[in-house]
């Protein structure tokens, strides 16, 4: 189940809050605040809901398949608004 995209969707969106967070006063309001924050939201909902996941397997429990859709939609929320981030925040 883990996506090949993750470790370079991560360091997308943490090279680009790094840029975000160094320049805050050179770039008007444009929704790049909003979108970064829905980004994090999604990001921090979709690793809660994997780790939630994994400690049931780890405890000896197997993933129903409504649990394993929830994943694969909260992936695709974090995809989206990583690149949605990506997007407004471009210089």
């Amino acid at each position: 189940m883990p996506s090949t995209r993750l470790p370079a969707l991560a360091a997308g969106a943490v090279t680009l809050l790094a840029f975000c967070a160094a320049a805050p006063a050179a770039r008007a309001d444009t929704g790049c605040d909003r979108a970064l924050a829905a980004a994090e939201r999604a990001e921090r909902s979709y690793d809660a809901m994997k780790a939630d996941l994994l400690r049931g397997v780890a405890d000896g429990g197997h993933p129903d398949i409504s649990q394993e859709q929830a994943l694969r939609r909260a992936e695709a929320e974090r995809d989206a608004t990583a690149s949605a981030a990506q997007r407004a925040c471009r210089p």
